[in-house]
């Protein structure tokens, strides 16, 4: 279902009060989150939230998504923003969270490793952004639509787009990602869109089927839901 919302506050309300639902109300709470600049207001709403700290060390987090290459305490990797913006506000331990590690010698091991956290810890609530060439994690155009984590060669829209998260200019080649089949299967899923810079490729998921871009494969299930503000909706009627 697509739903517009009034304002990015308003979608970072929405998704916020979402999180808390599920984190006191799961059993086995298993989040999947994306990094990035759209989910931040989420998180910071969700920390300050004095309700979530009953339940908080019931939850765990399980990796999206991480730059191969990139240590995980560096600046710019999805591990070192999600710590930023949400880990280390609530005080995860760090046995609270299975992410995975870019820097590893062996990236099909981790993959493996991450499938078998999820296949025992199924996810309950997932929170995805959108790439502005579509993505959803690292899944990037023409990748197969995968049950299972995998290495993806990084899309010249993405490695371009990536550096505002860094210092310097850094190289970016590869990434490591679950598979879009795996995010579809968690209970819940949220996709968040906001912003009027990502008004041209929400008119290409919801208006252009001949796109085949990765976000419109979350298109169509009842518990997945787009969550847009107006400026990322301006061009859809």
């Amino acid at each position: 279902m697509l739903k517009i919302f009034d304002s990015e506050e308003e979608v970072a309300n929405e998704i916020a009060r979402e999180m808390k639902d599920h984190l006191l109300n799961d059993e086995h709470p298993v989040f999947c989150l994306a990094s990035g600049s759209t989910p931040h207001k989420s998180y910071l709403k969700f920390a300050s939230d004095a309700e979530i700290y009953s339940r908080i060390k019931k939850l765990n987090i399980v990796s999206l998504d991480e730059w191969v290459g990139i240590d995980r305490d560096s600046e710019g990797s999805c591990y070192q923003m999600l710590n930023q913006d949400l880990f280390s506000l609530v005080s995860l331990d760090d046995s609270q969270i299975e992410f995975f590690n870019g820097t590893s010698p062996d990236l099909k091991q981790e993959c493996i490793r991450i499938d078998r956290f999820i296949e025992q810890h199924p996810i309950t609530f997932s929170l995805m952004g959108v790439g502005m060439n579509g993505h959803i994690g690292l899944n990037e155009p023409g990748c197969p639509v995968l049950n299972h984590s995998s290495v993806v060669e990084l899309s010249e829209t993405t490695r371009t787009v990536a550096q505002k998260y860094f210092h310097q200019q850094t190289e970016l080649v590869q990434g490591i990602t679950l598979g879009l089949e795996q995010i579809a299967n968690s209970k819940r899923v949220v996709v968040a869109i906001t912003g009027e810079r990502k008004a041209e490729i929400v008119r290409e998921i919801f208006s252009n089927k001949e796109a085949l871009l990765p976000a419109q494969e979350l298109l169509g299930y009842k518990h997945i839901d787009f969550y847009l503000d107006l400026e990322a909706a301006k061009y859809i009627r």
